[in-house]
């Protein structure tokens, strides 16, 4: 049972951000600004060189947006450096209190682990907190969906470019 701690809490934590409520006949539930989107990002998590990941990101929220992301990453090159980062994250669009799209800034925190030569396992060979900040943009596709391009800065990934195909719900 100890083993599975960490599935555990990573399942809660994602269902955390997850806002429920319920649904009435007479007013039914909507949650403001609910979005998932898988993301691929470029970021400096390798030893000699960047590394290339995937994950997704689920949040809510207009103007001001929490939610929470899980990015797996891999060092290119012959250096094999995998890393797993999941973060909490606040996003603020500075041109209006009800957007859902436009430019934005972003804080992240949460936690990173690393494995060398292998994939990442649990207990995990040595992990770091992760802190940041980004910057980026939402651009809208069609009805439901945008584009979203962000740059980050950050500990221990020093910088990241990612982009991600956003579903807003």
């Amino acid at each position: 049972m100890a083993g599975k701690f960490p599935y555990y809490f990573l399942l809660f934590a994602l269902f955390a951000v997850v806002p429920a409520r319920a649904q009435t006949p007479e007013q039914p539930s909507r949650v403001p600004g609910l979005f998932i989107a898988p993301l691929a990002e470029m970021n400096g998590y390798g030893r000699k060189g960047p590394a290339f990941g995937g994950g997704f990101a689920v949040g809510f929220g207009d103007g001001v947006t929490q939610g929470f992301r899980l990015l797996y990453s891999k060092e290119a090159g012959n250096e094999s450096l995998d890393a797993l980062e999941a973060a909490f994250f606040l996003r603020f669009y500075p041109f209006g209190s009800n957007v859902t799209a436009g430019f934005f800034f972003q804080i992240d925190a949460g936690a990173v682990l690393f494995a060398y030569k292998s994939s990442v396992s649990f207990p995990a060979e040595a992990g770091s907190l992760v802190l940041g900040l980004s910057a980026g943009g939402r651009f809208p596709l069609r009805d439901r969906w945008h584009l979203e391009l962000a740059v980050r800065a950050g500990y221990p990934h020093i910088a990241g470019l990612g982009v991600s195909v956003v579903y807003l719900f």
